[in-house]
This record gives C-alpha cells, structure tokens and sequence, in this order.
C-alpha cells in the first residue's frame, strides 16, 4: 500500500468524513443556539460520493476512518453509508463519533453495517447541567444510547468537554460510570471555536488541572498502549480497572503528531482543523475526474501546517459542527 507523508514527516493515514453540519443538540461551545442554515441537498455529498472518496483515500494509504458530523446520526441513511466504507479493501480502522441521542434507535443497524467503535459525546450526567449545556434534547436519551451500544459489544470511549465551574466537579463522578460500564472516558481541554457562546478562558481547564482532580481517586500511571489512533494520552486508576485518556489542544499540543484530514460534508478536503479554507473535492468528483481529486487529497498532505495557533484570544472563527470536531 502507498503511504501519504506530509513535508514535516507525519504519516497521514486517517480521514475524518464529516456527513452532515447539523445536530439535534446546540452544545454551548459548538453551535449557535439557532443552528447552522441547511444546506441544499445537492451541496452535500451523497454517500456514494463520499464512498468513492474513501475508497480512493484508501488506495493512497489512508486507513482509518472516523465519521462525524454535526450529529452524523441525523443524516437519513446513515448505516448504508457505513456499510459501503466498511465494505472496502484496506480500510483498517472505522469508527463513528455520536453525541448519543439517537443511539437507542439506531445500534443494532450500526453493528449491522460493520461498525465496531463509537466515541460518544457527554459532558454532564446530570440532567439539569445538560439542559444548559446542550441547550435541546434530554440526558435520559444519550444514557439510553450508552446502554444500548453497550448491549450490541460496541467499543465505546466517552468524550466530555471539561468547562471549569460547569462540570468540573463530575470528573470523578464520570469515571465511576465509566468503569461500572467497562469503556474509556476521555476529557477534553475546551477550545476556543466559533458559535461558542461560553468562550472565556475562565472556562478552561487544562489537562494537568484534571490529572491532579483523578488523583482523588488513587495513583494515575501512564499507558503507553495504543487505544486508538488519535492524540489522547491515556492513564489507569492503580488498583482499578478504570482506564482514562487525557486530550488537552491547547496545553500540550499534539500537532508533531497529527495524522489525519478532515472531509466536510460538502466537500472540502482540510488539511488541518482550524484550516481557514479546503480543497473542493466535490466539483472534480462529480465530473468524473478521480485522477485531481487524488491530486487534491497530495495537495492536501503538502499543505498541513506545523501546527495550529488557537488561543482564547484569536480573531479567526472556525465552527466546530462544520468541520467535525
């Protein structure tokens, strides 16, 4: 298999396909409480389209692919979708990125379409604090949704963003109901993103401000094992079997290490996650030109930056629920 190699070295194997920017939640730090404006169907990529993109990725060394949105379970169809990517010859690694809601209803199609791995979105297991985070939807539903993939043997990480004086006094709380449950709960530094209706650096809490919140519960020692193929460094409870994993952006940045490119959903190839523009791989796409979107996709490796430059103090606004988090 070919491999894709940026100028600084970092091999690129992993392609995240955003299928949707719309979401039955408004997650304070994420989206606007009025939404994003709907896209007219022929904006986005259908799964076909997308389909081909993957498989021509694969064929240049991509391998692992993670589907988000959005919401990713919003999009009608979805599980056809994942049954086309996870069909395909050399795909390694599939996974989907769900903030749960609509997981209940959904699970046993999404084990039938082949997928294995969800990452789940929840930053509150308190009912009321959930209401003021994400604004829509009900917690009972996203809990539900845990139970529920928990019964079809999904893989399950959680994803909570740590917002300091709104759920930082969960943290312990979170990984009880992790490990009684058996998956990964992770915590994530918040970033400063558009449509962030929170954004104060008085909000932020950085990963070494949660090791020494675990501490509470016994010795934290570092793993080196891999659980995945993205940047979180991961810790277990000594004399438990509590496996926890730490991504923290903005203190420590992990961009020597990034390896992947984003898909939005209607067609931009980005290079990197605070990318200000991407490549249309739609147009060429469309006109059955494979041999520039493979160009695009090489364009695309050159173009990664160093690294990233978010700060609580940055003028550029980039909307998560665009790009997929």
């Amino acid at each position: 298999m070919e491999e894709l190699t940026d100028k600084f070295n970092r091999r690129i194997d992993y392609l995240r396909v955003s299928v949707t920017d719309r979401c039955n939640l408004r997650c304070v730090y994420c989206m606007p409480q009025c939404g994003v404006s709907q896209k007219a169907p022929g904006e986005i990529l259908a799964f076909e389209e997308i389909s081909r993109i993957v498989k021509l990725a694969i064929g240049m060394g991509i391998d692992k692919i993670k589907v988000t949105g959005g919401e990713p379970l919003v999009r009608k169809g979805l599980p056809r979708l994942l049954h086309l990517i996870s069909s395909l010859a050399g795909l390694k690694d599939l996974s989907l990125t769900t903030n749960g809601m609509l997981l209940a209803r959904y699970s046993k199609e999404l084990k039938a379409a082949g997928l294995k791995k969800l990452n789940i979105s929840i930053d509150t297991l308190d009912s009321q604090k959930f209401a003021h985070i994400a604004r829509f939807g009900k917690l009972d539903n996203v809990l539900a949704g845990i139970d529920a993939a928990g019964k079809e043997k999904f893989l399950i990480k959680l994803n909570v963003v740590m917002m300091k004086g709104l759920n930082d006094d969960e943290i312990l709380d979170f990984v009880r109901f992790a490990q009684d449950r058996q998956i990964i709960v992770r915590f994530i530094e918040l970033m400063p993103m558009a449509g962030n209706s929170i954004l104060s650096e008085d909000l932020y809490m950085s990963g070494e401000e949660i090791k020494q919140r675990l501490t509470a519960l016994g010795n934290l020692k570092r793993l080196y094992a891999k659980f995945g193929h993205g940047p979180a460094q991961y810790y277990k409870i000594e004399g438990t079997q509590a496996i926890i994993g730490l991504i923290s952006p903005m203190s420590c940045k992990f961009c020597f290490s990034c390896n992947r490119l984003r898909l939005t959903a209607d067609g931009m190839l980005k290079p990197c996650l605070v990318s200000e523009q991407g490549l249309d791989l739609k147009r060429p796409l469309r006109f059955g030109e494979e041999e520039e979107v493979a160009q695009l996709i090489q364009q695309a490796v050159f173009l990664k930056p160093q690294g990233h430059h978010l700060d609580f103090n940055s003028q550029r606004q980039y909307l998560m629920s665009e790009i997929g988090g």
